[in-house]
């Protein structure tokens, strides 16, 4: 049960901490171009990428979360000293594997994940997957 409550906790802090990020790295790159935008439309541009973005998200990194939790679980067993490294390592690792089959699955240059065109926006979702990872970890551990 700790491990399904681990997972779905995950999936929700990989969404909503990736949506977010999302939002975060197009305004500021919009606000690079000269947009502007009160906190109010900030605030609003956060929630509107959580509630519709998140759950595409949330689907999208959860698969690559159960393939790199299984493997992590393997890992996790030949040095259970670091277990929660181990899991917030595969929650990171995610991202950019799931970004890749994204890249093979629409080619041509298309970017689903706009913020990952840029350095930053790849970085801030892999924060939200080595979190999810790390939020996987505590949940799951053994009582």
């Amino acid at each position: 049960m700790r491990m399904v409550l681990g997972f779905i906790a995950a999936v929700i802090v990989i969404a909503v901490l990736g949506a977010t990020s999302n939002a975060l790295v197009n305004q500021g790159e919009m606000a690079a171009v000269g947009g502007q935008f009160s906190l109010g439309d900030r605030i609003g541009w956060i929630v509107h990428d959580i509630t519709t973005f998140g759950p595409m998200l949330g689907v999208i990194m959860g698969v690559g979360l159960l393939i790199a939790f299984i493997v992590a679980g393997f890992v996790a067993q030949l040095a259970p000293g670091l277990r929660s490294i181990v899991y917030l390592v595969a929650g990171a690792v995610t991202v950019p594997v799931a970004l890749y089959a994204l890249g093979v699955a629409f080619p041509g240059g298309i970017t689903p994940i706009a913020s990952t065109r840029f350095m930053d926006g790849t970085i801030g979702l892999m924060i939200a997957g080595a979190l999810a990872g790390l939020t996987y970890a505590l949940i799951k551990r053994p009582a």
